[in-house]
């Protein structure tokens, strides 16, 4: 192993813990992260955080005495109390990204939950949900506070929070009468070319992974619409997004696909079931037939956000951590999808 490495131009505002990996090339990006927390990865000579984007030139190295077993043990790394992050085995690809209120009225706050974070609390899981952060983000909270929606562990974006009863009456009416319009923004496998409609039904009960029947639904509320926004290619994202391809495997498709998906009412997976039926699973997606995805059979990271929730008289938005390293034409495709 080099003892210390200088970081190249084509590097320059890359993170440390990205940077790291030619320096420790048999170290995965968890053990990576570790060091950093730890003290022992070292910019300049001096330790730095995981997070800290890198200038040409810069010396990379680690701390004299360092036990790379320290970071290779597969313990999960503690955040400082109050951090609002996962203590987690998988490590989020955008870190920065904090949990925060976006909007909050009488009836109704709207918060922002972070990729690598569970929305509720789970037994037998590590680290903080939305959930158990609800008192640190919105202060003393009514018994009747009630969290409308959740989103799937990888997945980023609005978290409705009904603070009366009155609140979880009005979701659940304006669920069932076809009114809370939820646009999701995604990266896809491929090139699709034109907009799509998914009406399968879903097959949901007692399975880690959802069926997709041929069968059409008859309730436009399970419907999935998923409208192209912008075709990217794949190779120069991986590179933006600090994506090391040591740690992921499969095949990486040569274009990716920013798409818009809207549905009504939802359902467990639904979106990531009826992409990957329509031959365009989710980037990363493993469990719905992603072709490049995070070689740890454990760990998930795909790009799913929650962008735009309209309910009647009131419109909330939030746009991804990930979206401005897609190019200013393709975030401005999304935020005008969003805002239309």
């Amino acid at each position: 192993m080099e003892k210390s490495i200088t970081v190249l131009p084509e590097e320059a505002d890359l993170r440390l813990d990205r940077v790291l990996g030619r320096l420790l090339p048999d170290m995965g990006l968890r053990g990576r992260r570790r060091l950093c927390e730890l003290g022992l990865a070292l910019v300049n000579g001096h330790p730095a955080k995981d997070s800290k984007k890198l200038r040409a030139g810069d010396v990379l190295s680690l701390a004299e005495g360092t036990d790379l077993s320290a970071a290779r043990d597969g313990d999960a790394v503690p955040h400082p109390a109050g951090a609002g992050r996962p203590v987690s085995e998988n490590a989020p690809l955008f870190p920065e990204d904090r949990p925060r209120v976006i909007r909050r009225g009488k009836r109704f706050a709207f918060l922002h939950k972070p990729a690598a974070m569970h929305t509720e609390s789970l037994a037998g899981k590590p680290g903080d949900s939305l959930q158990t952060l609800l008192p640190q983000l919105l202060g003393p909270l009514p018994g009747r506070a009630r969290l409308m929606n959740r989103l799937d562990y990888p997945t980023s974006g609005l978290v409705t929070v009904a603070l009366t009863e009155e609140g979880v009456n009005d979701y659940q009416e304006y669920q069932d009468a076809g009114q809370t319009e939820k646009r999701y923004l995604a990266l896809l496998e491929g090139e699709m070319e034109h907009g799509m409609l998914a009406n399968q039904r879903l097959i949901l009960k007692h399975r880690e992974r959802v069926l997709v029947e041929l069968a059409r639904h008859p309730d436009p509320r399970r419907h999935t619409v998923v409208d192209p926004l912008a075709i990217l290619e794949l190779a120069p994202l991986l590179r933006r997004f600090g994506i090391d391809k040591r740690n992921w495997q499969g095949t990486p498709p040569r274009y990716v696909t920013l798409a818009g998906c809207t549905i009504l009412k939802g359902a467990r997976h639904q979106i990531r079931a009826h992409c990957s039926a329509l031959g365009f699973p989710l980037l990363g997606d493993r469990r719905y037939g992603a072709s490049f995805h995070p070689a740890e059979q454990d760990e998930e990271n795909f790009f799913l956000h929650h962008a735009c929730l309209l309910l009647p008289g009131l419109e909330v938005n939030v746009i991804p951590a990930w979206l401005g390293h897609l190019g200013s034409g393709a975030a401005r495709e999304a935020e005008i999808w969003m805002m239309e």
